[in-house]
């Protein structure tokens, strides 16, 4: 990024370029710094950042907080979603556990019926 022009019409004031306008603009507007930290932190005069927003059409002629929305109904509803997938995780477990709970009793029957080892012993090697 180049942060002069070529072309300077003073020889004490610099002409920034206008890519490095926008980029010190959209950092001082998405960052968290404040407008004298990011002058601070390009080396740049004081204004230069209020004078660069209004030139480039950006309205930063009283600044202020800007207020978030609210997140509790965001929260509740993130709440809601949880608590619905925690209770249908329940359900495929108990599922599940019924499951391999039947698979046991049918494997128990089998060997009972045709009178086979199906089910390995744990001190085999």
């Amino acid at each position: 990024m180049e942060r002069y022009s070529k072309i300077s019409t003073s020889k004490w004031q610099s002409q920034y370029s206008e890519e490095f306008k926008r980029y010190v603009c959209h950092d001082f507007l998405t960052g968290t710094l404040t407008r004298r930290e990011v002058e601070n932190k390009y080396k740049i005069g004081h204004s230069r950042i209020t004078h660069w927003l209004k030139e480039l059409g950006f309205d930063y002629s009283k600044p202020s907080i800007v207020s978030l929305p609210s997140m509790r109904k965001q929260i509740a509803n993130i709440n809601k979603e949880g608590e619905k997938s925690v209770l249908q995780l329940k359900a495929e477990l108990e599922e599940a556990r019924l499951l391999a709970e039947a698979y046991r009793k049918m494997i128990e029957i089998a060997e009972q019926e045709f009178n086979i080892k199906i089910t390995k012993k744990s001190n085999t090697k």
